[in-house]
């Protein structure tokens, strides 16, 4: 018997603003609400506003498929851009289950995002593994009490560091002059190493990044892979020009535990060109160990 109950909402899910919607065998639907609070420094909805959604969707979709007693966890998620995310707005992920195999214990799903209008902006692909892993935090993450929001932390008017260079807006919100945003206070996303197509940050898991399984909810890994890809991008911009991310994907090797000590993200440009980047993350533990690899492809205008 297959885990078809209506879905449950967990407390990430709900301090990030999302809710189910329709749900059948096989497929989930979330709706969250973004704005200013999930803005990235450039007062911009990005593919790191809606990380849980992107994880939770595709991967709750398989995990209601599989039999009673085990589990999913995704190994592996893409998320190809079509058009800018909205501003603000409900966004609406709809997820289902293309195919999968229980004597391998491999599945692939499939979903999209899109925005109030209906207009798809992404366009999602997730692979999933059974295992038999106890969902030690099932009962707090489904049935404990609701997460303290954290304080929302301020933007900055992009109109204020219009005539920096890209490098210079990075470098100025590595040494806090300029504000890192919303999105990226949320992650509590420092950043520790500022160099033309490189960026080191680095965040600190807490237990509102919880999943039922103990570890940190994949999602948060894509928030924060996106935010450095981002602004490693930006350190090729000069002043006035613009980026946006068009897909990424991230390979998830080791999930982190919620009191693992600081996650290191690394981001690095591996090929520029004059309108596209193509950058790789790896995010690693305080002792070097890989917990998650991402693949960006950034355009530059």
């Amino acid at each position: 018997m297959t885990s078809i109950d209506a879905p449950r909402i967990d407390r990430l899910m709900a301090m990030m603003g999302a809710h189910p919607g329709t749900f059948e065998p096989g497929r989930i639907e979330f709706t969250q609400e973004v704005g200013s609070r999930f803005h990235d420094h450039r007062g911009r909805t990005v593919l790191g506003s809606v990380g849980v959604l992107v994880d939770g969707v595709p991967g709750g979709a398989a995990g209601r498929s599989v039999p009673r007693g085990t589990q999913t966890v995704l190994s592996q998620i893409t998320a190809t851009l079509a058009a800018p995310l909205p501003a603000s707005g409900p966004v609406v992920a709809r997820g289902h289950v293309v195919h999968l195999d229980l004597d391998t214990g491999i599945g692939l799903s499939a979903g999209e995002l899109t925005g109030p209008d209906g207009q798809a902006h992404a366009v999602l692909t997730a692979r999933s593994v059974v295992v038999t892993r106890d969902a030690t935090h099932a009962d707090a993450v489904f049935g404990g009490d609701a997460l303290a929001e954290p304080e929302p932390e301020p933007g900055t008017d992009p109109a204020e560091f219009a005539e920096l260079t890209g490098l210079d807006i990075v470098s100025a919100i590595g040494a806090g002059t300029v504000a890192r945003g919303p999105l990226a206070g949320l992650f509590g996303v420092e950043l520790v190493e500022v160099d033309r197509g490189r960026v080191v940050a680095e965040f600190a898991p807490q237990p509102w990044m919880a999943n039922y399984l103990g570890t940190v909810q994949g999602g948060n890994l894509i928030s924060v892979s996106d935010l450095a890809a981002g602004l490693t991008a930006q350190t090729l911009t000069a002043a006035g020009q613009d980026y946006r991310a068009l897909d990424l994907r991230i390979d998830f090797v080791r999930s982190p535990a919620l009191d693992s000590g600081p996650v290191r993200v690394r981001s690095e440009v591996v090929r520029a060109g004059r309108r596209l980047a193509l950058i790789d993350t790896e995010l690693v533990d305080t002792s070097g160990v890989l917990l998650a690899r991402a693949q960006s492809s950034v355009q530059l205008f």
